[in-house]
């Protein structure tokens, strides 16, 4: 499992869905289905990322919306 810190991988998950959310209103505006489908799936990635490495470095549990400066499930520093 790739053991980053939750600040980076919040960042990557941001920079992605904004990345992807930008073409995906374009081509819905532009009506171009090409770049709708290919913002959509740039946010779909954006969402797994988050669910699959958004989670805390010691117990690996998932921190859903949590940014505190501590893990709220067993407790220690985030880094």
């Amino acid at each position: 499992m790739w053991k980053d810190s939750p600040r980076t991988v919040r960042k990557i998950v941001f920079g992605t869905f904004a990345v992807g959310a930008v073409p995906a209103l374009a081509g819905a505006m532009m009506e171009v289905t090409a770049l709708t489908v290919i913002g959509v799936l740039l946010v779909i990635v954006a969402v797994v990322i988050h669910f699959m490495f958004y989670r805390c470095p010691h117990c690996g549990e998932f921190l859903d919306r949590s940014t505190g400066a501590y893990c709220p499930h067993c407790g220690k520093k985030m880094e």
